[in-house]
């Protein structure tokens, strides 16, 4: 079964195959859609992911490593990726997919290695707090992902992959679909498997041996079925359903010996959206979801099991009144529950619930506009402050001024509150304030962006000894993460060659101001793990059915330790793509491409967190098939 798609790829490649490069897609989206998202996104200061010469499927987590979009924590190739913007950490910085919010009632956390980037998905990573639009966890930014049914043209349309790479990767995707003016329908599904038995230098051994990385099997499926039906040029139905089982060994560190330890991801997410158009300026949205995730923990012959479920209800209305003005305000359920063999009681299901009300007002000028968002929560036997953001942009000669202000908050997971014996259900929220000043310009060609920022975090939870010695979960601390942002690019042609050229740069100070309890010698001292300054450079070129990248990333020292004692050396990898396309030679076969990627090209050996090594040089070659 898991090899299926392979024995049908081989089949097909018998044969002959004509390829060409990657033809554009379009995305069914309504106008009022997209304006009702502008004011969600006033003001802050945005990164969009370009396309790639890539045609299977990326994780998230190497997606944003690639060009250092964000604070990305891997602790080895397709284990746990954790996720931290601009200093706020896993917790604070949540992933959202088709609008459903991917953290972990559990640890609040998201693992980036398991969520798939599709081509054709729409990838942003929006810097600042945002808890008036996405409620409880938004305080240092966000990573949306929008998977949307892509119409190629009327009938049948896939697309068929297959991949091979170093340290016995191997990868299968197949997509296909049927579109009508009414009616879009995709599925897609894809497999990956890998040893990542990858050499490197052990220091920590007498001698620094070249060792290779053991206990390191993965294996993963995903599959996605997305539906948009045009009911009637008032309503549309749309639907997603995504299904993801994944089996991962657990490395060890360079410290440790081997031993038999896993991991086994089960996941089911799938959510309904009808949208109603009673005027042609108003949209009506009602949304269901359901998410039921599952971890299966195994060490020391013991297996541990978690399971957390969410049930997520939610309808709005916005309008739009003559040329300026935008209005938008809803309620939001939410019902979730979560089961833990390390609960106070193993045999009973926790539960929350969450009830949202939420008002958007935009007014429009005709050099800017400026937007206000409100939002108020309640939750079951905690507190959750009424939270605002105020952004606007307005033009300035060839350029635009931005800013945005917001007030956020982040409440205790399920394992802060019900751990067995060590949970606390006194705990407070986590609340803060951000803001953003900014200013873009553009011209012809070229356009440049420079940002300052600050995050205040208050009552931040982490896990530390009490006077027993045993690690509990603390209202700690107050972060206060500050810095300066710099981007900008430029896109030229000569001849034939179309190229592009564009880089960015963050410095980021993010230190304790203050300790309630404890841990005085981490006061004003840089939160573990967050490099001060960090960079990324993206330079792509392309030529008929020829497109290639190189993407190059810079990665500053960080301290490992909370009293800045020890540092981890900063590091630099590139990250080199080729993809080429033969022109098509039927109507009904659009033909196949030939893809190649050399990751980490310089060998640079390196660590993102302490003692876990990453894999040098490797690479990877693609095949893909339209149809």
């Amino acid at each position: 079964m898991r090899h299926a798609l392979f024995w049908i790829l081989a089949e097909i490649f018998n044969g002959w195959c004509s390829l060409h490069a990657q033809s554009d897609s379009t995305t069914l989206l309504s106008e009022v859609l997209i304006r009702r998202q502008r004011a969600d996104r006033n003001g802050y200061t945005i990164w969009k992911a370009d396309s790639l010469p890539v045609g299977g499927v990326l994780s998230l987590s190497d997606r944003l490593f690639w060009d250092n979009a964000a604070g990305v924590r891997p602790y080895a190739p397709g284990a746990l990726s954790s996720l931290s913007i601009r200093g706020a950490g896993p917790k604070r910085s949540p992933v959202l997919w088709n609008g459903l919010s991917l953290q972990s009632p559990m640890n609040g956390t998201v693992d980036l290695s398991l969520i798939p980037v599709w081509a054709g998905d729409r990838l942003e990573v929006r810097y600042g707090g945002q808890s008036a639009a996405q409620s409880s966890g938004s305080m240092g930014g966000s990573v949306v992902l929008e998977s949307q049914p892509v119409q190629m043209e009327p009938g049948f349309f896939g697309t068929i992959s297959a991949t091979a790479g170093s340290w016995q990767r191997f990868e299968n995707m197949i997509s296909t679909g049927y579109a009508t003016e009414q009616v879009v329908s995709e599925i897609r599904a894809s497999w990956q498997r890998s040893t990542n038995d990858f050499p490197y230098r052990n220091f920590t051994e007498l001698g620094k041996p070249m060792v290779r990385q053991s206990n390191n099997f993965g294996e993963k499926w995903d599959i996605q079925q997305h539906n948009q039906l045009k009911i009637n040029t008032k309503n549309t139905l749309k639907s997603a359903v995504w299904y993801q089982r994944v089996f991962r060994e657990i490395p060890p560190t360079m410290t440790q010996l081997p031993t038999e330890t896993w991991q086994r991801d089960r996941a089911t997410r799938a959510v309904v959206t009808w949208e109603n158009r009673p005027r042609s300026r108003s949209l009506l949205q009602t949304r269901a979801a359901w998410l039921d995730e599952s971890i299966f923990f195994y060490l020391y012959g013991k297996t541990d099991s978690s399971r957390a479920r969410t049930l997520l209800l939610s309808s709005d209305f916005s309008t739009t009144a003559g040329t300026y003005l935008f209005f938008k305000s809803g309620l939001s359920l939410q019902r979730q529950w979560a089961n833990a063999d390390g609960y106070a009681d193993s045999t009973i299901w926790y539960g929350q619930s969450r009830l949202a009300a939420y008002a958007t007002g935009e007014r429009r000028f005709k050099n800017g506009s400026i937007s206000l968002l409100l939002r108020q929560e309640w939750v079951q036997d905690q507190a959750a402050p009424f939270t605002w953001s105020l952004g606007g942009a307005f033009r300035l000669a060839k350029g635009q001024v931005r800013f945005h202000v917001s007030r956020n908050f982040n409440l205790p997971t399920f394992n802060d509150r019900f751990w067995n014996l060590y949970g606390r259900t006194d705990l407070s929220s986590e609340r803060g304030y951000s803001s953003d000043l900014g200013w873009k310009y553009t011209h012809l060609s070229f356009f440049g962006e420079v940002s300052v920022f600050q995050i205040l975090m208050d009552d931040w939870i982490d896990w530390q000894p009490g006077p027993d010695g045993i690690f509990r979960p603390f209202n700690l601390k107050k972060v206060w993460s500050r810095g300066v942002s710099l981007s900008g690019g430029r896109h030229w042609q000569k001849g034939r060659w179309r190229w592009q050229l564009k880089g960015r740069y963050e410095y980021l100070k993010a230190t304790n101001v203050s300790v309630y309890s404890g841990g005085q010698g981490t006061v004003n001292k840089q939160l573990a793990y967050t490099p001060s300054h960090s960079a990324g450079i993206d330079l792509q070129v392309r030529r008929g059915s020829f497109s290639g990248a190189y993407l190059h990333q810079y990665t500053g020292p960080r301290f490992s330790t909370t009293d800045n004692s020890t540092t981890l050396p900063g590091f630099q990898t590139g990250n080199l793509l080729l993809q080429y396309g033969f022109a098509p030679v039927s109507k009904k076969l659009s033909g196949c491409s030939l893809g190649f990627r050399v990751e980490n090209i310089w060998n640079t050996p390196y660590q993102v967190l302490q003692y876990r090594p990453m894999p040098g040089r490797g690479w990877r070659v693609e095949v893909m098939y339209d149809f």
